[in-house]
């Protein structure tokens, strides 16, 4: 699906810059590198699409220039949003990869935002016999929806893995760019920054004068 661009005018703070993009993820690949999780293993990098797929990108090239042996396999997922709040409903659709029965599988997400999302995906995979779920992100929203996740240490809540691996926590903020966006819009910024509601209403806008379908 297409995405487009907001004027810069419309975006607030920067969250995460190219360079600390590129920092982080370094510093994931050498803490999955150096993890005994993958000792003598192939794991099965999953990439939820859209958003995740810069982030896998990066991830997978720097663990590739670490000889990390991995594979890489896509699911494309779509949560419907009202504003900027999730609706809960997610469409999950056909996995695309190697094949996952007895597989150590890591979930590449861009954002945990109210987890609704990862709890489809792992939903999902719950049927096709994977022998491990590890979840990596590259942002964890801290709002109030995810104290779960931190009672538990990220570990063991509902039915999910351990988010073993994450990035940067944020506030509860709605941000674009490195693949997030708002209504197909902001997702190819090469920096992460905050929507400001000036920005959200021109989205809408732009949406409806160009009769978009998203």
């Amino acid at each position: 699906m297409e995405s487009f661009s907001i004027p810069e005018a419309l975006l607030g703070e920067v969250v995460a810059s190219q360079e600390r993009i590129q920092s982080v993820v370094k510093r994931l690949a050498k803490e999955m590198f150096y993890s005994v999780d993958y000792v003598g293993t192939a794991p099965i990098l999953l990439c939820l699409r859209e958003g995740a797929v810069p982030f896998h990108r990066d991830l997978t090239d720097a663990l590739a220039d670490l000889s990390f042996n991995f594979e890489s396999a896509w699911l494309k997922t779509h949560h419907h949003y009202l504003g900027t709040e999730g609706s809960g409903e997610v469409q999950v659709f056909p996995y695309q990869g190697p094949g996952i029965a007895g597989r150590l599988v890591v979930i590449v997400e861009d954002i945990i935002d109210s987890s609704e999302t990862i709890t489809r995906v792992c939903d999902y995979l719950d049927g096709r016999d994977v022998a491990q779920r590890n979840i990596c992100t590259f942002l964890f929203k801290e709002r109030p929806e995810n104290i779960g996740w931190r009672n538990t240490g990220l570990n063991g809540y509902r039915h999910l893995p351990e988010v073993r691996h994450v990035g940067l926590f944020i506030e509860p903020l709605f941000v674009v760019g490195y693949g997030l966006d708002y209504r197909q819009f902001g997702r190819e910024g090469d920096e992460i920054r905050v929507l400001t509601p000036e920005g959200q209403a021109w989205v809408d806008e732009q949406i409806e004068l160009r009769g978009l379908d998203v």
